[in-house]
């Protein structure tokens, strides 16, 4: 058997990663979640729009993704039974973060860890999953995928409705990312953005309106681009590459396409309905972005919207089955039981499957 020296075996454990400072599950918790909120956003009827979660960044500073607090007329951040008023301070659409400016607001600004990650680290999730204040998930870091010089994680750690701007820590506590979105089709398909980007915020957010120069790329190349990512199924690639289509050709219509198209492939509605109004907007016989924009107002439940916008896309390909149950949900929606069985009718001259599917959901008993 080997000896060696006190001296070797000390610098051998100088060597072994952090892991020694691993926190258990319930003291990351405790000590995380006194930097997590809860952000409810409300329209001009006060009626509630969204709620999510957002991480404490400063003195009365709270960041948050975008697309909790998008069309909000009034902003309410609850933290430890007390409610605060908040208002956007900075915003960064591209990356979907968005700063609040929350006056009285005292609480620990949660500590940023932007050092090297893992695939196969223990994280945790802090956040408010479907208006369960507080709750805590933990997983391991799935992949890290690189955009923009940083890395999306992906994470098992479950990310719910509702858990969007919370806080995906390390197991020492530290904060390594800002929970963004699931992919609703797969499992364990959680992703969140780089907690190094908090610092980057005012920066970007402090130019409103501003836009790369368009490009010299062909749209052909883009396309091939973008349906390669399609065809892999990796919508976060679709998503980045949409967005630098966007950015580099902003009034082609087909990119806004296929950025609502990337936002509802990532179950972001409410995302993708600005970008297909851009794509109608620069081509109104677009059929793929009408039948596309119907059906992201239905998933919000604006059946008025979606009805408007299945019109506009069998007025340019009538008897489309999909758009004609796009159109028979939203008479669902609106009450109008003749107009269903109408539509089943229709449906099942179109497409027996989908008049099948159509029957069960909205055929009543």
């Amino acid at each position: 058997m080997h000896r060696y020296p006190a001296w070797a075996c000390l610098a051998a454990l100088a060597l072994v990663p952090h892991a020694a400072g691993a926190k258990a599950p319930e003291q990351v918790f405790q000590e995380a979640s006194r930097s997590v909120v809860v952000i409810y956003s409300y329209d001009a009827s006060g009626d509630a729009i969204n709620q999510g979660g957002g991480l404490v960044s400063g003195k009365e500073l709270v960041t948050t993704n975008c697309h909790v607090v998008d069309d909000a007329a009034r902003i309410d951040v609850h933290y430890r039974l007390q409610l605060f008023t908040a208002t956007v301070a900075a915003a960064d659409p591209e990356r979907d973060l968005c700063q609040l400016k929350v006056p009285q607001l005292i609480a620990p600004r949660a500590p940023v860890y932007t050092g090297r990650l893992r695939v196969g680290q223990r994280v945790y999730a802090i956040g408010a999953p479907e208006g369960l204040e507080l709750t805590l998930t933990e997983g391991l870091i799935s992949s890290l995928r690189e955009f923009e010089g940083s890395q999306y994680i992906q994470t098992s750690a479950a990310i719910s409705q509702g858990s969007s701007g919370g806080g995906l820590f390390d197991a020492e506590g530290r904060l390594i990312g800002i929970t963004a979105f699931f992919i609703a089709e797969g499992q364990n398909l959680n992703f969140a953005l780089p907690a190094a980007w908090i610092a980057e915020l005012a920066k970007r957010g402090s130019r409103p309106g501003a836009r790369a120069p368009a490009g010299d790329s062909a749209e052909a190349r883009w396309l091939r681009r973008v349906n390669e990512a399609r065809a892999k199924k990796d919508w976060i690639e679709l998503l980045t590459l949409a967005q630098q289509w966007v950015r580099s050709q902003p009034r082609s219509a087909r990119a806004w396409q296929e950025l609502g198209d990337a936002y509802r492939a990532t179950n972001r509605p409410r995302r993708a309905i600005p970008a297909y109004q851009q794509a109608v907007r620069y081509n109104a016989e677009s059929f793929d972005a009408w039948l596309n924009l119907g059906a992201s107002y239905l998933a919000l439940n604006q059946h008025d919207r979606s009805l408007e916008a299945s019109q506009e896309a069998l007025r340019i390909k009538p008897g489309d089955a999909r758009a004609t149950y796009n159109l028979g949900a939203a008479y669902y929606g609106q009450g109008q039981q003749d107009k269903v069985h109408e539509i089943h009718a229709q449906l099942r001259k179109l497409d027996a499957a989908l008049a099948a599917d159509f029957a069960k959901k909205y055929l009543r008993r």
